[in-house]
C-alpha cells in the first residue's frame, strides 16, 4: 500500500513496426511524436500554467483551458496535457520552461496509400493496439515492447524523481500482396460495382499456374 502511495508507473507505448508489400513498399508506418504530460503536485498555480499552455497549443479554447486547469488542480503524480502534438507545438511548450511539465515519446500511425487495402491492413487505436485486420492479427509482432515512466512522490504527494525506460520498436512484416496489383484490383472492382449498380463485389488476383 505504501509503495502504491509514493510510486506511480505510466506506460509509454512502443513504436509499431512497419508493414510492407511483397516488393518492400510501405503500407503502414509510425512516426515519433511528443506527448506532453504534467506532474500536478509540482505545479503551484494550475490556472496560470493552463493559460500558458493553451496559449501555445493549437486549437485550445476556453473550454479546453478550463478542463486542463481542473486536471492540474487535482494533484497527484501524472496527468496528460495533450497527446501526440506537432513538433512546432512541442517546441513552443518547451520554450515556456514550466515547472511540472514534461515530454514523453509516443508514435502515430500512418497509412501512405490512405484507403488502399484498408480492409486487409486494419488500423491501430490511440493506445497503439491493433484493432482489426493485419494490425490486430499480428499485433504481438508489430507492437513492440512498451516503455515505463516511473514517478516517485514524497509523503505530501509532491514528485521528486522521474525515471524513464524507453520503449522498444516492434518488428516489421512483409505481406504477399502487391501494392500496384492491389490498386488495379480495387479500381476495377469499384468500376464494376458502379457500372452494374451492384450492392457489393469481390475480386481475386492470382497466378493461375501457382495459385
Amino acid at each position: 500500500r505504501a509503495e502504491r502511495q509514493y510510486l506511480r508507473t505510466i506506460t509509454a507505448p512502443a513504436k509499431r513496426g512497419d508493414i510492407f508489400d511483397r516488393n518492400g513498399r510501405l503500407l503502414a508506418y509510425s512516426v515519433d511524436a511528443d506527448t506532453i504530460y504534467a506532474v500536478p503536485s509540482e505545479i503551484a498555480d494550475p490556472g496560470k500554467v493552463a493559460t500558458a499552455l493553451c496559449g501555445v497549443l493549437d486549437g485550445c479554447d476556453r473550454t479546453d483551458r478550463e478542463a486542463l486547469a481542473a486536471r492540474l488542480s487535482r494533484g497527484g503524480a501524472f496527468a496528460y496535457v495533450r497527446r501526440r502534438v506537432t513538433p512546432a507545438e512541442a517546441r513552443r511548450v518547451a520554450g515556456l520552461e514550466l515547472e511540472g511539465i514534461g515530454f514523453m515519446r509516443e508514435s502515430k500511425r500512418f497509412y501512405p496509400n490512405r484507403e488502399l487495402a484498408a480492409h486487409l491492413l486494419g488500423f491501430a487505436g490511440l493506445d497503439n493496439v491493433g484493432l482489426s485486420g493485419v494490425e490486430a492479427s499480428y499485433d504481438k509482432t508489430v507492437r513492440g515492447r512498451d516503455g515505463t515512466l516511473l514517478v516517485q512522490t514524497d509523503a505530501r504527494g509532491r514528485a521528486f524523481s522521474r525515471l524513464e525506460r524507453s520503449p522498444t520498436v516492434g518488428g516489421s512484416i512483409e505481406l504477399t500482396i502487391d501494392e500496384q496489383l492491389q490498386f488495379i484490383a480495387e479500381r476495377e472492382l469499384r468500376a464494376g460495382v458502379q457500372q452494374h449498380r451492384a450492392d457489393a463485389g469481390t475480386a481475386v488476383v492470382m497466378d493461375p499456374k501457382t495459385g
